[in-house]
């Protein structure tokens, strides 16, 4: 399951808020397979950058993410998820030729220095 916003924060900026594969397909390359699906799909829209958040201590959706080719723009400390406060890995993925420079430029609020929630 893919929960996906468009244009959030910035045109062209879209959102991967909840991925998910059965337990029972964890370490099958079946997530893999279908993450590059729903990137595919997400560029033909028109998605220049997808961002998204994984909680830290979530070692297994941090290493994915990062296997994707995402890269960590911010730490966001003090999110609150249920009843629990967490700490967020801020992760983006440019698509095109803007690059991170670039959408860091249109979403402040990711910047590594940023004091915006």
């Amino acid at each position: 399951m893919a929960s996906i916003t468009a244009n959030l924060l910035a045109p062209r900026v879209w959102h991967i808020g909840l991925f998910i594969v059965a337990t029972s397909l964890h370490g099958s390359g079946t997530a893999a397979s279908l993450y590059a699906g729903l990137e595919a799909w997400l560029k033909a829209q028109g998605a220049l950058w997808i961002r998204l958040g994984a909680v830290v201590g979530n070692t297994r959706a941090e290493r994915f993410w990062e296997r994707q080719g995402y890269t960590e723009v911010r730490r966001r400390a003090g999110t609150q998820l249920g009843d629990v406060t967490h700490t967020v890995r801020v992760f983006v993925k440019p698509l095109g030729t803007s690059g991170l420079d670039d959408y860091l430029g249109l979403v402040a609020r990711d910047r590594p220095e940023s004091l915006l929630p």
